[in-house]
């Protein structure tokens, strides 16, 4: 620093403190950013004041079915021992489910049910069609008319201690299909339920060619049973032919009698 700056500090000082007292002065003056219609001040007092900002805050965070409530009652729906908990827990129901050969995969590979659902002639393609399910359903006075109207179905399922509400109780359907060892995963783990029904649709494809073969076989046996039967008639005439044929006793009597009969003959 050279001398002439040195002897012109005391008035920069000076200039510059000048300036500040000056500003704070409009600052906090009636026309200033603080004092003023819509300034800082009342801006403040909006957020601080009794149902300002702050305060409904607040009560957001205090009401029980709030933000606040409803993170507490999912984070219980998630907790460890809880079916939603277990499913999502890691080795749990959903990771299985997406396992590289569970029953997401399969349902997304190559030739799967959705590739086949999804084809030129799936079934998505039928349902879309014009004519087709989709238009049926939402006709006038279709089924979704009468699903949605006054006391129809929709209004019966929601009402309460409905189904639904029975679903979702706990201990309900719900609970019972998404629990450890329950429904769903009984269904689709492996070798569970679903396998056995597709093992099942295996061992009745392979018994359609021997289906095939007895229904073949069946005009052959009708066949036979004429031939038995006009091989038997005469045979049932000639025994009426043999002498003491008609003397024996009657075929209703009970066996344990033949002996007794003997005396008469």
């Amino acid at each position: 620093m050279d001398l002439r700056q040195l002897a012109v500090l005391p008035v920069r000082v000076t200039v510059a403190a000048t300036q500040t007292t000056l500003a704070l002065g409009y600052f906090v003056s009636p026309q200033g950013p603080l004092l003023r219609d819509g300034g800082y001040a009342t801006q403040l007092s909006k957020i601080l004041s009794e149902g300002g900002l702050l305060d409904r805050i607040s009560r957001i965070m205090e009401d029980e079915h709030g933000p606040v409530g409803l993170a507490y009652t999912l984070a219980e729906l998630t907790a460890d021992d809880r079916p939603i908990g277990k499913a999502l827990a890691r080795d749990g129901l959903l990771d299985r489910m997406a396992s590289e050969d569970g029953p997401f995969i399969r349902l997304l590979e190559a030739g799967g049910p959705l590739d086949r659902a999804l084809a030129e002639d799936g079934a998505l393609y039928r349902f879309l069609a014009p004519g087709g399910p989709l238009d049926r359903l939402l006709a006038p006075d279709g089924p979704l008319e009468r699903i949605v109207e006054e006391d129809g179905a929709l209004d019966r399922l929601l009402e309460e201690g409905g189904p639904l509400d029975r679903i979702l109780a706990e201990g309900g359907l719900l609970e019972q299909l998404l629990a450890d060892q329950g429904i769903l995963e009984t269904l689709l783990r492996p070798g569970g339920t679903l396998d056995r029904l597709v093992e099942l649709g295996e061992t009745f494809e392979a018994l359609v060619p021997r289906v095939d073969m007895l229904g073949a076989a069946i005009p052959t046996l009708n066949q036979a049973v004429a031939v038995l039967n006009n091989a038997v008639e005469p045979l049932s005439s000639l025994a009426t032919r043999i002498p003491g044929s008609r003397r024996r006793p009657p075929t209703t009597r009970p066996a344990l009698e033949a002996p007794e009969a003997a005396p008469h003959d």
